[in-house]
């Protein structure tokens, strides 16, 4: 249970801390208290006007009031308890003149302020801040109040009523009243202060509790000066479960109450130390990155000196450094990747925080470049070098390099590739966004020297830091700083987990104010979908690579012409990528791709090779297509030809009165044929079709819109090419039948009968592979 204890206070600043809050309180209580006082002044003001007898000048008594509004007007802006006294010792002043000044001249004034004398002492006492501006206010209250209005001579019987009224029931009455709301005040404040530490205080080490070392450190990062440098120490016991767990929870508390000691002791006052949870502790000091690593490591070592029952305690360390703007999670979070290096890296150990990208571009220039003339920068990052390779893409239409996709690499001393497997390996969850960041800094810096100026710069980024906040500015900085501008860029979020497509779509927002273009990686694989597609709105979608070498299920078609087209309507480029063979790259231009990329046009590489041969690969691609559209053109028709013919002669039959089953009989014996069928002028089928050797009953396996009887055709395009060249036999592009659920294609012919309009048509089975399709659409 709290106590509220009313033991004196004291601890000065305590004490003092106790006044300032008594001010708060205070200020809208004494602000109306005195307003109320200035109006019933007016009145008594109002009331001596009233009587008949010289008084004093109007003028001068409202005058007492007007200054007497002033110092109710300078309450709210009093800042200390001092001012707050003087304004009320001068108020009680002025308020004696002011009542003297009215009872000038009447005949009883005893009447007019003996009340007066008894009640403002009393309405004044619980408004003092403290027991000596009570004591000085009154006293001087009611000196001035005798010298003023007590001078001229009375009876006995006067005096007696007098001190009666001041001495009996005034004075003690205010000092009650004084003193018990002043009890009442500080009880309360030091109940206040009770909870509050509670609410702070992890109870089992005495530190602060992780709510108050961040409340803390906010208003501390909120006034940092400039040049101040503030930093951030987290650390972590190691094994502290198998300590809890083999010799019980008591020996664990005690070691989380030694280590508090130690870090206590290690620190000085102006540093804020706190118990974030369970073995986990933090430490905020005003110093630079190089200090508190060297606080950290003393740290290290006094721990290291606590025995437990198994040997000696061990506890793992992170640092980071405070930067401007950064708000105190950041921090901690960037000293909690430190940590957990550490740990990974054997325990008992101090990790600093890796530097961001801007200052990797800090660097000497001349110490950028190894011995050599190397071309290419390279930073150190643990125990190789990051650098960069480039692979081109090409604009399929300009025949052109138009950009070059950024390749992170790691080098060891001598120059050789460091496996991707090593360099990508799984590390802690922030490891991976410091390794995307810094290959940003790396691979701006070497596209300035070795990329064309009018190239694109394709660089991939993560989820989880594309949507960091504030990224945006910080790469947009990067760019400029190196020489770039932000349109050069685009951005290739690749395919991974770590950001929502909502925050995806508000990201790509603030990187588009800056100019920045955006792709998106590997659609068609993973997490990519069509929905993330439209809520993101790239400019670019690069597709997977395996989409180019995908087909159709039993046709053996290509998708990517469709797929191409399906992007190009909802406004985004195309880039394939992985284009590996001539026959892949034919597709890609025959599908109208924008852009393509891969090992047949370009390999990655740390230099530029010339585009010469790759142009020549695109312009013969083209070359092939032109020769080869009409060939499979010519392919199309000899096959669909005969099928046309039979058509024409079945509908001059049916125009001649012969019935359907007669007139579709050649055709119903044609190969490809699954069924002939006529539709009205509505598109509705007139009959039953008339089912051809194709058909197949048992493949059908769509039963319930197998029979196309009571369905509707006009839709189709089928039937409206045949409305629009009637007379003509038309056929039309492959598609998948509805009712069979293969690929068919459908020749067509309008014919015009004695009451209507009628569509009759073939049904032919297009599935089996080897068969011509059509060029295009």
């Amino acid at each position: 249970m709290l106590s509220t204890s009313t033991k004196p206070l004291s601890d000065s600043g305590l004490r003092d801390r106790f006044h300032r809050r008594s001010l708060e309180h205070q200020r809208p209580l004494s602000t109306v208290t005195l307003a109320f006082t200035v109006v019933a002044f007016l009145c008594l003001v109002g009331a001596r006007n009233m009587v008949n007898g010289p008084a004093t000048p109007l003028a001068y008594r409202l005058s007492c009031a007007l200054v007497l509004a002033l110092l109710v007007m300078a309450i709210p802006r009093t800042s200390s308890t001092w001012t707050f006294g003087a304004i009320g010792v001068a108020y009680s002043l002025v308020l004696v003149a002011g009542l003297a000044l009215n009872v000038s001249g009447v005949e009883h004034p005893l009447l007019w302020v003996l009340p007066a004398m008894v009640a403002i002492p009393i309405c004044a006492a619980p408004l003092w801040l403290t027991p000596m501006h009570f004591f000085v206010g009154s006293a001087l209250f009611y000196a001035a109040a005798f010298a003023t209005l007590f001078g001229a001579p009375r009876t006995h019987d006067v005096d007696v009523v007098v001190w009666m009224w001041i001495v009996a029931i005034g004075v003690p009455t205010s000092a009650v009243f004084h003193f018990g709301f002043y009890r009442f005040r500080r009880n309360q404040f030091l109940l206040e202060s009770q909870l509050a530490q509670l609410a702070a205080t992890d109870p089992l080490t005495g530190l602060q509790n992780r709510r108050a070392f961040v409340k803390q450190a906010e208003r501390r990062l909120e006034v940092i000066a400039p040049d101040e440098r503030v930093s951030a120490i987290f650390l972590d016991i190691d094994s502290f479960k198998s300590l809890n767990d083999r010799f019980g929870h008591a020996v664990g508390d005690h070691a989380l109450y030694e280590v508090a000691q130690v870090l206590m002791e290690g620190t000085s006052a102006d540093d804020s130390v706190s118990r974030i949870g369970g073995e986990e502790f933090a430490v905020l000091l005003r110093d630079g990155l190089a200090g508190a690593l060297a606080l950290a490591e003393r740290l290290r070592s006094a721990i290291a000196a606590i025995e437990r029952p198994d040997g000696h305690l061990t506890a793992s360390f992170g640092v980071a450094e405070h930067r401007s703007g950064e708000s105190i999670m950041v921090l901690l979070d960037r000293a909690d990747e430190a940590l957990l290096r550490a740990k990974h890296s054997g325990r008992n150990r101090v990790c600093a925080e890796r530097a961001l990208p801007l200052e990797l571009l800090q660097f000497d220039a001349d110490a950028a470049y190894e011995e050599g003339g190397a071309a290419e920068r390279r930073h150190r990052w643990e125990d190789y070098y990051l650098t960069s390779h480039f692979q081109p893409l090409y604009s399929l239409s300009h025949q052109k390099q138009v950009g070059f996709e950024a390749l992170l690499r790691g080098e060891q001393d001598d120059g050789t590739l460091v496996p991707p497997v090593v360099l990508f390996a799984p590390r802690p969850s922030s490891d991976e966004g410091a390794l995307d960041r810094a290959s940003h800094a790396v691979h701006l810096a070497n596209a300035r020297k070795l990329l064309p100026g009018d190239a694109w710069l394709f660089l991939n980024i993560l989820p989880a830091t594309f949507i960091a906040e504030g990224y945006a500015d910080r790469l947009a900085a990067i760019v400029r700083a190196v020489g770039l501008e932000p349109e050069q860029v685009i951005l290739e979020i690749l395919e991974s987990h770590g950001g929502s497509v909502d925050d995806m779509s508000r990201a790509a927002a603030l990187y588009r104010e800056h100019g920045f273009l955006i792709a998106v990686d590997d659609f068609g694989a993973g997490q990519s979908n069509l929905d993330r597609l439209l809520r993101i709105r790239p400019d670019l979608v690069k597709l997977d690579g395996e989409l180019i070498r995908a087909t159709s299920h039993g046709t053996e078609q290509p998708i990517l012409p469709k797929l191409v087209s399906l992007l190009h309507q909802a406004g985004m480029l195309v880039v394939v990528e992985g284009v590996e063979t001539t026959e892949e790259l034919i597709l890609a231009v025959e599908s109208n791709v924008d852009f393509a990329q891969g090992y047949l046009l370009g390999r990655p590489a740390a230099e530029i090779a010339p585009p010469e041969s790759a142009h020549q690969r695109i312009d013969d691609a083209f070359d092939v297509i032109a020769q080869g559209r009409a060939r499979q053109h010519a392919l199309f028709e000899s096959e669909v030809e005969p099928y046309r013919s039979a058509l024409s002669r079945a509908a001059d039959d049916l125009l001649a009165g012969v019935l359907m089953e007669q007139a579709f009989a050649a055709l119903a014996t044609l190969e490809r044929c699954v069924s002939c069928f006529i539709l009205n002028d509505s598109g509705r089928q007139i009959g039953n079709e008339l089912r051809g050797p194709a058909w197949n009953g048992e493949a059908a396996s769509l039963q319930p819109v197998a029979n196309p009887q009571y369905a509707r055709w006009d839709h189709r395009p089928y039937f409206r090419n045949a409305v629009l060249f009637p007379g003509v036999a038309v056929a039309s592009n492959p598609y998948l039948s509805l009712a069979s659920g293969r690929p068919c294609v459908a020749v067509t012919l309008a014919v015009q009968f004695a009451t209507e309009r009628a569509v009759v048509g073939v049904e032919l089975d297009w599935s089996a592979v080897g068969l011509p399709w059509p060029a295009g659409d």
